[in-house]
């Protein structure tokens, strides 16, 4: 069915399966509350009128809505209202911390969404969700929710997004309506579901992985959401949701393997990006009977750019383009055009034209190879990482620290040349370099790195606190780099 938006498609829920379960909502006794799409709805509602009654009427909206995301249901309440309204949302990571947080909405400006008003929504939640369907209003195609949805055009954001900023500064990307719909409607060809599913989301909602490929085609597929954030909140609600979808991390993936929490027995499909999962991990998933399914993208691309599918799922590979990106390979960098495409960087122009060319190629700046058997694309690392050694050799030290990560003992590994090649290593509580050097020497040799290349260990240990690693636990190597070798900090 064709859709001129995510919010048109949740219309169409709550019109034809008013009674379906949308939401298995949290609670504080961990019991599982069902919130049929009559009922979100209807709180989807209620929270537009109370905001329209704030902004003059209804007849003027600030440019964005935004407030601190931390996974919460009343986080899906906001992201629907944002659209209904046709204002820009902007969900800021609660676990930046207040000064981030503030650093960033100030940049973005429009009406923040406090705790008081999320509360007011979480409330109408409990209560719309334990209502009978005869107690909810009836929705009809004409009158959907009984909201007048704004009309925003293609070049108007429907989202603020941030990047990870794994190799520099995170920018806001500014992504419309057109591109989420687009973006996840691919993702959601590329790997069915069911409306009898139910999609456990982990990843922050303010990221654009879970934004799109939990969230988004929840909406497409009409199937059954709940939500949780990192690994803990997960595991306590593994056990009375036993999901059949899950969207992760590779770190996540093998505590999961290693821990083997209850609840899993359902698991059909799991999503995993941000870096290359082991080979080891992916075939002990599919000796349990869970396909694991890989994509790569960028958060200027919506996320997905490419995605495997349950029939073509392959260690070490990401898949091929999803519908509606053309693509190209030049000097091994990747560019991609398409309706997935940002709008630009927020208030950025300059920045936005360096990465997207006036036919409309951006430049994701990562060097690709394409598989000559199965045509899928295998990412080798950022161009701008690539480390020439004197012989001519080029080394990119992603697919290097991969391997170096392998090896027990290592949690992150960092590949970089300050006259001479070092590695630097975040070992594990434990672990200590004499332990782990004769399996790194081994793999360093393998991967054509010089014999004298030097080793040292990171301390500290790298910090989320200090924004030296990702929310997805991936290393942000311009931040590293930065605070760290100014002072040669380490050992």
């Amino acid at each position: 069915m064709s859709w001129k938006s995510l919010y048109e498609a949740f219309t169409h829920q709550a019109c034809s399966r008013p009674d379906a379960t949308a939401l298995l909502l949290t609670s504080s006794d961990s019991t599982e509350r069902k919130c049929s799409w009559r009922s979100l709805a209807a709180v989807v509602d209620s929270t537009v009128s109370r905001l329209q009654r704030q902004f003059a009427g209804g007849k003027i909206y600030p440019r964005c809505l935004g407030h601190a995301s931390n996974n919460s249901d009343v986080d899906i309440v906001i992201a629907l209202a944002s659209m209904a309204l046709g204002t820009t949302e902007a969900p800021l990571d609660q676990r930046l911390g207040a000064a981030e947080i503030a650093r960033r909405w100030n940049r973005i400006g429009g009406h923040w969404i406090d705790k008081a008003a999320k509360q007011q929504i979480n409330s109408e939640l409990a209560i719309a969700s334990s209502l009978l369907p005869s107690a909810t209003p009836e929705l009809t195609p004409a009158d959907t929710t009984g909201i007048k949805t704004g009309n925003p055009t293609e070049q108007q954001a429907s989202l603020i997004l941030w990047t990870s900023g794994t190799t520099r500064r995170p920018e806001g990307v500014r992504l419309s309506q057109h591109s989420l719909l687009a973006n996840a409607a691919a993702k959601l060809k590329a790997v069915p579901q069911n409306q009898t599913d139910i999609r456990l989301i982990v990843l922050p909602l303010s990221h654009a992985y879970a934004r799109t490929c939990d969230f988004g085609t929840w909406l497409l597929s009409g199937c059954t959401l709940a939500l949780s954030l990192g690994y803990r909140n997960m595991i306590e609600r593994l056990p009375h949701l036993r999901p059949d979808l899950i969207n992760t991390v590779p770190a996540m993936s093998y505590r999961m393997l290693e821990e083997q929490p209850n609840g899993l027995e359902n698991l059909r499909l799991l999503g995993c990006g941000g870096a290359p999962l082991r080979t080891n991990a992916f075939s002990e998933w599919s000796q349990r009977g869970v396909t694991v399914i890989q994509g790569y993208g960028l958060t200027e691309t919506g996320p997905v750019i490419c995605s495997a599918t349950p029939d073509d799922a392959t260690p070490g590979l990401v898949g091929t383009p999803v519908d509606g990106w053309e693509t190209r390979i030049e000097n091994g960098q990747l560019f991609v055009r398409g309706p997935h495409t940002m709008l630009g960087y927020l208030d950025h122009q300059e920045e936005t034209q360096k990465r997207i060319t006036e036919n409309g190629w951006l430049a994701t700046g990562d060097a690709v190879q394409q598989d000559a058997t199965t045509n899928q694309l295998r990412v080798l690392g950022r161009i701008d990482d690539v480390i020439v050694l004197e012989s001519g050799v080029k080394i990119f030290p992603s697919v290097i620290e991969l391997e170096v990560e392998r090896i027990d003992g290592v949690a992150h590994a960092l590949l970089h040349r300050r006259g001479s090649v070092q590695l630097w290593l975040d070992l594990d509580e434990g672990a200590n370099l004499e332990s782990v050097q004769p399996a790194i020497l081994k793999t360093l040799e393998c991967q054509l790195v010089p014999m004298n290349c030097t080793i040292h260990c990171f301390e500290p240990r790298l910090s989320f606190t200090a924004r030296e690693l990702t929310d997805k636990g991936t290393i942000r190597r311009g931040q590293i780099i930065q605070q760290r070798f100014t002072n040669h900090a380490g050992s």
